[in-house]
This record gives C-alpha cells, sequence and structure tokens, in this order.
C-alpha cells in the first residue's frame, strides 16, 4: 500500500501517452486503428489512422479518397504514364498549380508540401516505379495543422507501389 506507480518501459510509456487526446477530441495516439488501402489495379498502398479520415469517398480505378467532417483529405492514387517523367519535372509541374513551400527530390522520388487555392495545407509524397507514379496526399485546413502535421511523417512514409 502507497507505492507509487512509475512508466519504466517503453510499452508503459506508449500506454501512458496513448492517454493524450490531441485538438478537437481527436486522438490519434493508440487505440486509433491502422488501416493499409491497396489499390487493385496498381497495386499502390498506404497506411494511415482509420479514425482521422472517416467518410470513404468512392474509388476511382487510379485510387481511393477519404475525408474527414473538419475538411481534411487523403487521397493514394497511381498514374501510368504521367506528363512528367522524373522527380524534377512532377515538382515543377505542382508549382504551376499550387504555391509550393517545401520540396525535395531523390532520384525516384519526390515529396512537395505547401498551400492549395483553397488556403489547406498539402504534403504529397511521389516513388516513381517503371511506368507508374505512385502517391499519397494527405490535405488539411489550417486550424487542424497541430494533429494532421503529426500523423504526415507515417503515412507518407508507408507509400509502397510496384513497377510496371
Amino acid at each position: 500500500m502507497g507505492r507509487e506507480m512509475r512508466v519504466t518501459s517503453r510499452t508503459g510509456l506508449r500506454a501512458a501517452l496513448g492517454m493524450l487526446v490531441l485538438v478537437g477530441g481527436l486522438a490519434l495516439s493508440p487505440p486509433a486503428r491502422a488501416y493499409t488501402y491497396t489499390n487493385p489495379l496498381y497495386g499502390t498502398s498506404a497506411t494511415f489512422p482509420a479514425r482521422a479520415f472517416p467518410i470513404i469517398v468512392p474509388a476511382t480505378p487510379e485510387g481511393q479518397v477519404w475525408r474527414s467532417e473538419e475538411g481534411a483529405e487523403l487521397v493514394v492514387y497511381a498514374i501510368e504514364n504521367p506528363e512528367w517523367s522524373s522527380p524534377r519535372e512532377l515538382v515543377r509541374w505542382r508549382k504551376g498549380l499550387d504555391r509550393v513551400t517545401y520540396q525535395r527530390t531523390g532520384r525516384n522520388w519526390a515529396v512537395v508540401s505547401g498551400y492549395l487555392p483553397d488556403g489547406r495545407i498539402f504534403y504529397e509524397r511521389y516513388i516513381f516505379r517503371g511506368k507508374l507514379t505512385h502517391s499519397v496526399s494527405v490535405r488539411y485546413p489550417e486550424a487542424l495543422r497541430d494533429p494532421y502535421d503529426g500523423m504526415l511523417k507515417s503515412i507518407t512514409e508507408s507509400l509502397r507501389g510496384p513497377a510496371r
């Protein structure tokens, strides 16, 4: 009796942190269920917290869109033979559409972020595989920056896709 309970393990620390609730009651730490989507046509896949994007929009052959009631959106898709043939060309193309504030490219990937014409923040990762470009795009209002910025790394780094 009278003993203190201490968090001494990583599992215990994760459980303690999982009790935290982020903006607007959106709990994104465990026990938020992760969902992995895989496009049946191109094999593009990404994993994300299902509670953050609960509204499913009808799929197209290229991919799928999920939304939140607060205005966030997640898009996972692939394009075959796009109008750009390299990550640098893709970045130039994106700059013609939106206000790009961040960009990075590698031999077969690109990351682009900034603001859409409607004022929402966007963060997109692209991977180039043969004739396919796979992408995951997260878009959200400025008011949701804190919870959604915290999800970007895990969502965008989960992007996978085969070559064709």
